[in-house]
Protein backbone atom coordinates (compact mmCIF):
# COMPACT_ATOMS: atom_id res chain seq x y z
CA UNK A 1 0.00 0.00 0.00
CA UNK A 2 1.58 3.02 -1.13
CA UNK A 3 1.91 6.14 1.14
CA UNK A 4 -1.01 8.24 -1.20
CA UNK A 5 -3.60 5.34 -0.92
CA UNK A 6 -3.14 4.67 2.88
CA UNK A 7 -6.47 5.96 4.64
CA UNK A 8 -6.77 7.07 8.34
CA UNK A 9 -9.85 8.42 8.25
CA UNK A 10 -12.89 6.61 6.88
CA UNK A 11 -16.20 7.64 6.92
CA UNK A 12 -19.55 5.66 5.63
CA UNK A 13 -22.81 6.96 5.46
CA UNK A 14 -25.44 4.33 4.55
CA UNK A 15 -29.06 5.33 3.71
CA UNK A 16 -30.70 1.76 3.35
CA UNK A 17 -29.56 -1.65 3.10
CA UNK A 18 -28.97 -2.56 -0.99
CA UNK A 19 -30.62 -6.20 -2.18
CA UNK A 20 -29.07 -5.51 -5.64
CA UNK A 21 -26.92 -3.39 -7.63
CA UNK A 22 -28.98 -2.37 -11.01
CA UNK A 23 -29.24 1.04 -12.78
CA UNK A 24 -33.19 0.57 -13.01
CA UNK A 25 -34.66 4.60 -13.38
CA UNK A 26 -36.36 5.94 -9.97
CA UNK A 27 -39.99 6.07 -9.97
CA UNK A 28 -40.82 3.63 -13.06
CA UNK A 29 -42.60 0.54 -13.24
CA UNK A 30 -40.50 -2.74 -12.71
CA UNK A 31 -42.57 -5.50 -12.42
CA UNK A 32 -46.73 -6.69 -12.62
CA UNK A 33 -47.15 -9.11 -10.78
CA UNK A 34 -50.71 -11.98 -10.80
CA UNK A 35 -52.16 -11.84 -7.84
CA UNK A 36 -55.51 -13.17 -6.65
CA UNK A 37 -59.04 -11.83 -6.96
CA UNK A 38 -59.84 -7.68 -6.20
CA UNK A 39 -56.61 -7.40 -4.17
CA UNK A 40 -56.72 -5.19 -1.33
CA UNK A 41 -53.96 -4.29 1.56
CA UNK A 42 -50.76 -5.52 1.57
CA UNK A 43 -47.77 -5.25 3.99
CA UNK A 44 -43.93 -6.33 3.70
CA UNK A 45 -41.78 -7.82 5.84
CA UNK A 46 -39.52 -5.91 8.02
CA UNK A 47 -36.18 -8.29 6.25
CA UNK A 48 -37.94 -7.20 2.54
CA UNK A 49 -37.78 -10.48 1.54
CA UNK A 50 -41.71 -11.31 1.07
CA UNK A 51 -45.26 -8.92 0.32
CA UNK A 52 -48.23 -10.58 2.04
CA UNK A 53 -51.12 -9.44 -0.78
CA UNK A 54 -55.18 -9.44 0.87
CA UNK A 55 -57.09 -10.92 -2.06
CA UNK A 56 -60.61 -9.69 -0.93
CA UNK A 57 -62.75 -11.61 -3.73
CA UNK A 58 -64.98 -8.37 -3.78
CA UNK A 59 -66.75 -10.51 -6.51
CA UNK A 60 -67.82 -13.62 -4.20
CA UNK A 61 -66.23 -16.47 -6.29
CA UNK A 62 -66.32 -19.37 -4.35
CA UNK A 63 -62.58 -20.38 -2.41
CA UNK A 64 -61.01 -16.99 -3.67
CA UNK A 65 -61.10 -15.60 -0.16
CA UNK A 66 -57.37 -15.68 0.10
CA UNK A 67 -53.59 -13.70 1.20
CA UNK A 68 -51.22 -14.22 -1.11
CA UNK A 69 -47.32 -14.46 -0.63
CA UNK A 70 -44.86 -12.62 -3.08
CA UNK A 71 -41.38 -13.46 -3.20
CA UNK A 72 -40.04 -9.89 -3.80
CA UNK A 73 -36.19 -10.96 -5.00
CA UNK A 74 -37.97 -12.54 -7.94
CA UNK A 75 -41.43 -11.06 -7.90
CA UNK A 76 -43.34 -14.11 -8.56
CA UNK A 77 -46.09 -15.96 -6.49
CA UNK A 78 -44.47 -17.77 -3.80
CA UNK A 79 -47.26 -18.75 -1.98
CA UNK A 80 -51.33 -18.73 -1.43
CA UNK A 81 -52.61 -19.02 1.88
CA UNK A 82 -56.15 -19.98 2.16
CA UNK A 83 -58.50 -20.44 5.05
CA UNK A 84 -62.05 -20.95 6.11
CA UNK A 85 -61.30 -17.70 8.88
CA UNK A 86 -60.85 -15.50 5.54
CA UNK A 87 -64.54 -13.61 5.14
CA UNK A 88 -63.35 -10.61 2.27
CA UNK A 89 -59.73 -10.21 3.95
CA UNK A 90 -59.18 -6.56 3.23
CA UNK A 91 -55.79 -5.23 5.15
CA UNK A 92 -52.55 -7.14 6.12
CA UNK A 93 -50.68 -5.84 8.84
CA UNK A 94 -47.30 -7.43 9.68
CA UNK A 95 -45.70 -6.59 13.59
CA UNK A 96 -42.26 -5.44 13.65
CA UNK A 97 -40.59 -8.87 14.79
CA UNK A 98 -41.85 -10.46 10.91
CA UNK A 99 -43.38 -13.24 12.96
CA UNK A 100 -47.33 -12.49 12.61
CA UNK A 101 -48.98 -10.81 9.55
CA UNK A 102 -52.69 -9.52 10.49
CA UNK A 103 -55.55 -10.01 8.31
CA UNK A 104 -58.68 -8.08 8.87
CA UNK A 105 -61.84 -9.80 7.28
CA UNK A 106 -63.89 -7.01 6.46
CA UNK A 107 -67.35 -9.10 5.48
CA UNK A 108 -67.40 -10.24 8.98
CA UNK A 109 -66.10 -10.11 12.75
CA UNK A 110 -62.87 -11.30 12.91
CA UNK A 111 -59.37 -10.79 12.29
CA UNK A 112 -57.30 -13.48 11.39
CA UNK A 113 -53.12 -14.39 12.72
CA UNK A 114 -50.74 -15.69 10.46
CA UNK A 115 -48.02 -17.67 11.35
CA UNK A 116 -45.10 -16.33 8.60
CA UNK A 117 -42.52 -18.74 9.13
CA UNK A 118 -45.69 -21.52 8.38
CA UNK A 119 -48.08 -19.66 6.18
CA UNK A 120 -50.68 -21.19 8.50
CA UNK A 121 -53.58 -18.95 9.93
CA UNK A 122 -52.92 -19.89 13.67
CA UNK A 123 -55.06 -17.74 15.79
CA UNK A 124 -58.81 -15.71 15.25
CA UNK A 125 -59.19 -12.73 17.14
CA UNK A 126 -62.95 -12.15 17.53
CA UNK A 127 -65.97 -9.36 18.71
CA UNK A 128 -65.46 -6.66 15.55
CA UNK A 129 -67.91 -5.09 13.02
CA UNK A 130 -66.67 -5.08 9.36
CA UNK A 131 -62.73 -4.38 10.56
CA UNK A 132 -60.94 -2.24 7.89
CA UNK A 133 -58.04 -1.41 9.27
CA UNK A 134 -55.04 -3.29 11.89
CA UNK A 135 -52.23 -0.45 13.79
CA UNK A 136 -49.88 -1.75 15.77
CA UNK A 137 -48.21 0.37 18.61
CA UNK A 138 -44.51 1.04 18.27
CA UNK A 139 -44.13 -1.39 21.30
CA UNK A 140 -45.83 -4.40 20.21
CA UNK A 141 -48.14 -5.22 22.52
CA UNK A 142 -51.19 -3.33 21.50
CA UNK A 143 -53.49 -2.84 17.73
CA UNK A 144 -55.83 -0.50 17.03
CA UNK A 145 -59.06 -1.85 15.08
CA UNK A 146 -61.28 0.61 13.08
CA UNK A 147 -64.94 -0.90 12.73
CA UNK A 148 -66.24 -0.14 9.52
CA UNK A 149 -69.63 -2.12 9.84
CA UNK A 150 -70.78 -5.25 8.18
CA UNK A 151 -73.88 -7.46 7.19
CA UNK A 152 -73.14 -9.44 11.05
CA UNK A 153 -73.45 -5.69 12.89
CA UNK A 154 -74.48 -2.37 11.47
CA UNK A 155 -74.07 -2.91 8.00
CA UNK A 156 -70.98 -1.40 5.71
CA UNK A 157 -70.51 2.11 6.18
CA UNK A 158 -72.59 2.21 9.71
CA UNK A 159 -70.01 1.60 12.18
CA UNK A 160 -68.75 4.02 14.69
CA UNK A 161 -65.94 2.32 17.04
CA UNK A 162 -62.52 1.06 17.29
CA UNK A 163 -61.33 -1.45 19.38
CA UNK A 164 -57.81 -1.90 21.05
CA UNK A 165 -56.48 -5.98 20.88
CA UNK A 166 -53.84 -6.91 23.37
CA UNK A 167 -51.23 -8.82 20.22
CA UNK A 168 -50.04 -11.42 23.68
CA UNK A 169 -53.59 -12.36 24.29
CA UNK A 170 -55.27 -11.80 20.97
CA UNK A 171 -58.11 -10.64 22.54
CA UNK A 172 -60.16 -7.55 22.40
CA UNK A 173 -59.27 -5.20 25.96
CA UNK A 174 -61.03 -2.64 26.75
CA UNK A 175 -64.46 -0.78 25.91
CA UNK A 176 -65.47 0.01 22.69
CA UNK A 177 -63.44 3.71 21.49
CA UNK A 178 -66.49 5.36 19.94
CA UNK A 179 -65.74 7.10 17.07
CA UNK A 180 -67.74 9.32 13.82
CA UNK A 181 -69.36 7.48 11.66
CA UNK A 182 -67.79 4.82 8.96
CA UNK A 183 -64.37 5.08 10.54
CA UNK A 184 -62.33 3.92 7.30
CA UNK A 185 -58.51 3.55 8.24
CA UNK A 186 -56.09 4.51 11.51
CA UNK A 187 -52.94 5.01 12.25
CA UNK A 188 -50.72 5.38 15.10
CA UNK A 189 -48.00 7.75 16.07
CA UNK A 190 -44.39 6.65 15.97
CA UNK A 191 -44.05 7.71 19.84
CA UNK A 192 -47.03 5.47 20.40
CA UNK A 193 -48.89 8.55 22.20
CA UNK A 194 -51.74 8.86 19.66
CA UNK A 195 -54.38 7.04 17.26
CA UNK A 196 -55.54 9.26 14.10
CA UNK A 197 -58.64 7.64 12.86
CA UNK A 198 -60.05 8.79 9.31
CA UNK A 199 -64.03 8.30 8.89
CA UNK A 200 -65.78 8.43 5.72
CA UNK A 201 -68.98 9.50 7.05
CA UNK A 202 -71.23 9.58 3.86
CA UNK A 203 -68.11 10.42 1.06
CA UNK A 204 -69.94 13.95 0.54
CA UNK A 205 -67.77 17.22 0.57
CA UNK A 206 -66.10 18.14 3.73
CA UNK A 207 -68.06 15.51 5.59
CA UNK A 208 -65.16 13.24 6.44
CA UNK A 209 -63.71 13.48 10.27
CA UNK A 210 -60.50 12.23 11.88
CA UNK A 211 -61.08 11.35 15.39
CA UNK A 212 -57.78 11.54 17.91
CA UNK A 213 -57.53 9.04 20.46
CA UNK A 214 -54.74 9.27 23.07
CA UNK A 215 -53.39 6.16 23.78
CA UNK A 216 -53.38 6.69 27.39
CA UNK A 217 -56.77 6.79 27.71
CA UNK A 218 -58.66 5.19 24.87
CA UNK A 219 -60.91 7.80 24.53
CA UNK A 220 -61.83 10.64 21.55
CA UNK A 221 -60.00 14.07 23.03
CA UNK A 222 -60.45 15.90 19.42
CA UNK A 223 -61.79 15.61 15.86
CA UNK A 224 -60.35 17.02 13.00
CA UNK A 225 -63.30 17.96 10.29
CA UNK A 226 -62.90 19.11 7.00
CA UNK A 227 -62.16 16.07 5.07
CA UNK A 228 -64.42 14.12 1.94
CA UNK A 229 -64.54 10.54 1.99
CA UNK A 230 -61.12 9.92 3.67
CA UNK A 231 -59.78 6.57 2.67
CA UNK A 232 -56.45 6.12 3.66
CA UNK A 233 -54.06 7.57 6.90
CA UNK A 234 -50.33 7.65 7.16
CA UNK A 235 -48.01 9.44 9.34
CA UNK A 236 -44.67 10.79 8.90
CA UNK A 237 -41.47 8.59 10.53
CA UNK A 238 -40.82 12.08 12.20
CA UNK A 239 -44.53 12.14 14.02
CA UNK A 240 -45.54 16.21 12.57
CA UNK A 241 -47.87 15.22 9.67
CA UNK A 242 -50.60 13.27 8.81
CA UNK A 243 -51.40 12.59 5.17
CA UNK A 244 -54.62 12.09 4.08
CA UNK A 245 -56.64 10.72 1.19
CA UNK A 246 -59.99 11.93 0.40
CA UNK A 247 -61.47 9.03 -1.80
CA UNK A 248 -65.07 10.94 -2.39
CA UNK A 249 -68.37 8.74 -2.29
CA UNK A 250 -68.81 5.34 -2.73
CA UNK A 251 -71.33 5.86 -5.02
CA UNK A 252 -68.60 7.44 -6.81
CA UNK A 253 -70.27 11.15 -7.07
CA UNK A 254 -68.90 13.48 -5.98
CA UNK A 255 -65.73 12.27 -6.88
CA UNK A 256 -62.00 12.95 -4.69
CA UNK A 257 -59.50 14.68 -5.99
CA UNK A 258 -57.12 15.63 -2.89
CA UNK A 259 -54.97 14.99 -0.47
CA UNK A 260 -55.18 16.94 2.92
CA UNK A 261 -52.27 17.19 5.16
CA UNK A 262 -52.40 17.73 9.30
CA UNK A 263 -49.94 19.29 11.40
CA UNK A 264 -50.16 17.18 14.46
CA UNK A 265 -48.75 19.42 16.49
CA UNK A 266 -51.85 22.16 16.23
CA UNK A 267 -54.45 19.26 14.59
CA UNK A 268 -55.23 21.22 11.93
CA UNK A 269 -55.58 20.99 8.17
CA UNK A 270 -52.50 23.02 6.52
CA UNK A 271 -52.46 22.28 3.10
CA UNK A 272 -54.89 20.63 0.69
CA UNK A 273 -53.15 18.60 -2.70
CA UNK A 274 -55.09 17.97 -5.79
CA UNK A 275 -54.36 15.19 -7.40
CA UNK A 276 -55.93 12.16 -9.54
CA UNK A 277 -59.47 10.65 -9.25
CA UNK A 278 -59.94 8.99 -6.12
CA UNK A 279 -57.19 9.29 -4.38
CA UNK A 280 -57.02 5.90 -2.61
CA UNK A 281 -53.87 4.34 -0.89
CA UNK A 282 -51.18 6.60 0.76
CA UNK A 283 -47.22 5.50 1.81
CA UNK A 284 -44.30 6.97 3.10
CA UNK A 285 -40.93 6.85 2.28
CA UNK A 286 -38.62 5.59 5.41
CA UNK A 287 -37.20 8.78 4.53
CA UNK A 288 -40.06 11.03 5.30
CA UNK A 289 -39.31 12.79 2.08
CA UNK A 290 -42.06 11.95 -0.04
CA UNK A 291 -45.43 10.51 -0.22
CA UNK A 292 -46.78 8.00 -3.06
CA UNK A 293 -50.49 8.33 -3.93
CA UNK A 294 -52.70 6.19 -5.80
CA UNK A 295 -55.41 7.36 -7.80
CA UNK A 296 -58.16 4.64 -8.12
CA UNK A 297 -59.78 5.98 -11.42
CA UNK A 298 -62.87 4.19 -11.35
CA UNK A 299 -66.12 5.55 -12.29
CA UNK A 300 -69.67 5.28 -13.47
CA UNK A 301 -70.01 6.04 -17.49
CA UNK A 302 -73.67 6.74 -17.45
CA UNK A 303 -76.33 8.37 -15.37
CA UNK A 304 -77.85 7.01 -12.71
CA UNK A 305 -74.78 5.59 -11.57
CA UNK A 306 -74.62 2.96 -14.82
CA UNK A 307 -71.79 1.46 -16.51
CA UNK A 308 -69.27 1.13 -13.67
CA UNK A 309 -65.90 1.19 -15.32
CA UNK A 310 -62.53 0.92 -14.37
CA UNK A 311 -59.61 3.05 -16.04
CA UNK A 312 -55.87 2.57 -15.63
CA UNK A 313 -54.95 4.37 -12.86
CA UNK A 314 -52.10 6.29 -11.48
CA UNK A 315 -49.27 6.64 -8.85
CA UNK A 316 -48.52 10.41 -7.96
CA UNK A 317 -45.41 11.72 -5.90
CA UNK A 318 -45.98 14.20 -3.08
CA UNK A 319 -42.66 16.37 -1.90
CA UNK A 320 -43.30 16.32 1.81
CA UNK A 321 -40.71 18.84 1.86
CA UNK A 322 -42.99 21.58 -0.40
CA UNK A 323 -46.69 18.84 -0.42
CA UNK A 324 -46.34 19.67 -4.06
CA UNK A 325 -46.74 17.00 -6.74
CA UNK A 326 -43.71 16.12 -8.46
CA UNK A 327 -42.79 14.63 -11.73
CA UNK A 328 -43.25 11.75 -13.06
CA UNK A 329 -46.96 10.70 -13.31
CA UNK A 330 -46.56 6.48 -12.57
CA UNK A 331 -49.18 4.33 -14.99
CA UNK A 332 -50.64 1.54 -12.88
CA UNK A 333 -53.09 -0.98 -13.17
CA UNK A 334 -56.77 -0.62 -12.93
CA UNK A 335 -58.37 0.42 -9.78
CA UNK A 336 -54.92 1.02 -8.01
CA UNK A 337 -56.00 0.48 -4.19
CA UNK A 338 -53.50 0.32 -1.58
CA UNK A 339 -49.52 1.22 -1.32
CA UNK A 340 -46.65 -0.53 0.57
CA UNK A 341 -43.12 0.77 0.57
CA UNK A 342 -40.98 -1.63 1.43
CA UNK A 343 -38.56 -1.02 4.90
CA UNK A 344 -35.52 -0.47 2.97
CA UNK A 345 -37.13 2.28 0.51
CA UNK A 346 -35.93 0.18 -2.78
CA UNK A 347 -39.62 -0.28 -4.07
CA UNK A 348 -43.66 0.55 -4.05
CA UNK A 349 -46.22 -1.91 -4.22
CA UNK A 350 -49.76 -1.51 -5.49
CA UNK A 351 -52.59 -3.37 -5.44
CA UNK A 352 -54.51 -3.21 -9.01
CA UNK A 353 -58.21 -3.84 -7.11
CA UNK A 354 -59.64 -4.60 -11.03
CA UNK A 355 -56.84 -6.05 -12.40
CA UNK A 356 -55.94 -8.69 -9.91
CA UNK A 357 -52.20 -7.69 -9.93
CA UNK A 358 -49.26 -5.78 -8.24
CA UNK A 359 -47.54 -3.04 -9.60
CA UNK A 360 -43.88 -2.94 -8.79
CA UNK A 361 -42.17 0.66 -8.79
CA UNK A 362 -38.57 1.45 -7.95
CA UNK A 363 -37.77 4.03 -5.95
CA UNK A 364 -34.60 6.57 -5.78
CA UNK A 365 -32.73 4.21 -3.18
CA UNK A 366 -28.62 4.93 -3.78
CA UNK A 367 -26.64 4.04 -1.07
CA UNK A 368 -23.34 6.34 -0.80
CA UNK A 369 -20.29 5.30 1.02
CA UNK A 370 -18.18 7.94 1.15
CA UNK A 371 -14.49 8.48 2.56
CA UNK A 372 -11.97 11.51 2.26
CA UNK A 373 -8.45 12.27 3.44
CA UNK A 374 -6.08 15.23 2.38
CA UNK A 375 -2.72 14.20 0.77
CA UNK A 376 0.04 16.74 -0.79
CA UNK A 377 2.57 17.42 -3.60
CA UNK A 378 5.40 19.08 -3.12
CA UNK A 379 7.42 21.15 -5.27
CA UNK A 380 10.82 23.40 -5.12
CA UNK A 381 8.77 26.88 -3.92
CA UNK A 382 5.45 25.69 -2.55
CA UNK A 383 2.98 22.47 -1.26
CA UNK A 384 -0.34 21.82 -3.36
CA UNK A 385 -2.57 20.11 -0.44
CA UNK A 386 -5.28 17.96 -1.91
CA UNK A 387 -8.31 17.05 -0.61
CA UNK A 388 -9.18 13.62 -2.03
CA UNK A 389 -13.02 12.31 -1.34
CA UNK A 390 -14.27 8.76 -3.02
CA UNK A 391 -16.81 6.80 -2.95
CA UNK A 392 -19.06 3.60 -3.68
CA UNK A 393 -22.71 3.72 -4.76
CA UNK A 394 -24.98 0.72 -4.54
CA UNK A 395 -28.67 0.02 -4.34
CA UNK A 396 -32.02 -0.19 -6.98
CA UNK A 397 -31.48 2.89 -8.38
CA UNK A 398 -28.17 4.68 -9.64
CA UNK A 399 -27.34 7.84 -10.66
CA UNK A 400 -25.73 8.53 -13.65
CA UNK A 401 -23.43 11.15 -12.20
CA UNK A 402 -22.03 12.93 -9.26
CA UNK A 403 -22.10 16.92 -7.90
CA UNK A 404 -19.30 17.32 -5.05
CA UNK A 405 -20.32 20.87 -3.80
CA UNK A 406 -18.04 22.47 -0.61
CA UNK A 407 -21.57 23.66 1.25
CA UNK A 408 -24.15 22.13 2.74
CA UNK A 409 -26.23 25.13 0.52
CA UNK A 410 -25.15 23.13 -2.49
CA UNK A 411 -23.94 26.72 -4.14
CA UNK A 412 -20.34 26.09 -4.35
CA UNK A 413 -19.92 23.67 -6.91
CA UNK A 414 -16.20 21.73 -6.74
CA UNK A 415 -17.15 19.38 -9.32
CA UNK A 416 -18.66 16.62 -11.39
CA UNK A 417 -18.33 12.73 -11.76
CA UNK A 418 -19.70 10.64 -14.21
CA UNK A 419 -20.85 7.24 -13.19
CA UNK A 420 -19.23 5.14 -15.71
CA UNK A 421 -15.84 6.80 -14.35
CA UNK A 422 -13.62 6.13 -11.53
CA UNK A 423 -16.30 7.60 -8.30
CA UNK A 424 -13.35 9.87 -7.47
CA UNK A 425 -12.83 13.57 -6.99
CA UNK A 426 -9.86 15.51 -6.41
CA UNK A 427 -9.66 18.90 -4.45
CA UNK A 428 -6.25 21.08 -4.94
CA UNK A 429 -4.84 23.99 -3.43
CA UNK A 430 -6.54 23.47 -0.33
CA UNK A 431 -5.15 25.03 2.79
CA UNK A 432 -3.68 22.93 5.97
CA UNK A 433 -5.10 22.22 9.40
CA UNK A 434 -8.72 23.20 7.94
CA UNK A 435 -11.60 20.59 8.28
CA UNK A 436 -13.33 20.54 5.11
CA UNK A 437 -17.15 19.56 4.16
CA UNK A 438 -18.13 18.30 1.00
CA UNK A 439 -21.45 17.02 -0.21
CA UNK A 440 -22.15 14.23 -2.99
CA UNK A 441 -25.16 14.40 -4.91
CA UNK A 442 -26.30 12.06 -7.38
CA UNK A 443 -28.16 12.96 -10.62
CA UNK A 444 -30.35 10.72 -11.97
CA UNK A 445 -31.45 10.76 -16.04
CA UNK A 446 -34.92 11.70 -15.23
CA UNK A 447 -33.48 14.48 -13.56
CA UNK A 448 -34.60 13.74 -10.04
CA UNK A 449 -31.48 14.51 -7.58
CA UNK A 450 -30.29 12.36 -4.52
CA UNK A 451 -30.06 13.58 -0.85
CA UNK A 452 -26.68 15.16 0.03
CA UNK A 453 -23.97 13.10 1.30
CA UNK A 454 -21.60 14.92 3.34
CA UNK A 455 -18.27 13.89 4.02
CA UNK A 456 -15.80 15.70 6.35
CA UNK A 457 -12.05 15.21 5.50
CA UNK A 458 -10.23 15.88 8.66
CA UNK A 459 -6.91 13.78 8.12
CA UNK A 460 -4.16 12.60 6.27
CA UNK A 461 -4.04 10.11 3.54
Amino acid sequence: MTPLSKINYFLVILLSPALSLQALVPNTVVATIPVGQTPAGLAITPDNRFAYVADNNNNGVPGDDAVTVINLATNTVDYTITSTTFHQPYTVTINAAGTKAYVTNSNFTTVSVIDIASNAVTGLITGFDGPSGFAITPDGNFAYVNNYGGPEGVQSGNGRTVRRVDLNTNAIVGSPIITDTAPAALAVTPDGAYVYVANYTDGNLGTGTVNIIPTADNIVTGTITGFSGPFAIAITPDGKYAYVTNFGSNNFSPVGTTVSVIDLMSNTITATILVGIQPSGLAITPDGRFAYISNYSTLYNEPGFNDLTAAQGTVEIIDIATNTVIAPIIAAGLSPDAIAIAPNGQFAYVTNFSSNNVTVIALESAQVAAQGCTTKNQYLTQTDYINKVSWKASGTTLPASYSIYRDAGLTDLAGTVSATGPLLFLDHNRRPGITYTYYIVGSYCDGSTSIPVAVAVTQNC
